[in-house]
């Protein structure tokens, strides 16, 4: 006697239409995570650019302004003489994520950077 076998028709569908929803959220949580990447990369550049505006001996009020100009809407610029031979700038940001389905959040990025002092002539 030969056994009937059910049809498995269908059954790459079912499977693939449980699949998509999670590869759209993996895809979605990766764009997130590269955005949030590409700001910190900013915020390091700013920073570093800063640091040798200071170093120069730039005013602060200028230096604040330049770095802000570089960096993403919505950071803080500090300066700083950590001693008479180097100057630090720090540029921080809350970040906001917003991804679909998931309430937006926002995480703290901050940035340094250090710089000898450049002598006067």
């Amino acid at each position: 006697m030969e056994k009937r076998r059910r049809s498995e028709r269908g059954m790459v569908t079912a499977e693939t239409a449980m699949v998509v929803p999670f590869l759209v959220a993996l895809t979605l949580a990766l764009a997130a995570a590269a955005a949030v990447g590409i700001t910190q990369v900013r915020l390091v550049d700013a920073a570093r650019e800063g640091a040798r505006m200071a170093a120069r001996g730039d005013e602060p009020g200028e230096v604040v302004e330049g770095v802000q100009s570089m960096a993403p809407v919505g950071a803080t610029v500090t300066t700083a003489r950590r001693d008479d031979d180097t100057v630090e700038v720090t540029v921080r940001l809350r970040a906001r994520v917003d991804l679909p389905v998931v309430r937006a959040f926002s995480l703290p990025l901050a940035a340094s950077a250090v710089s000898a002092a450049e002598a006067a002539p």
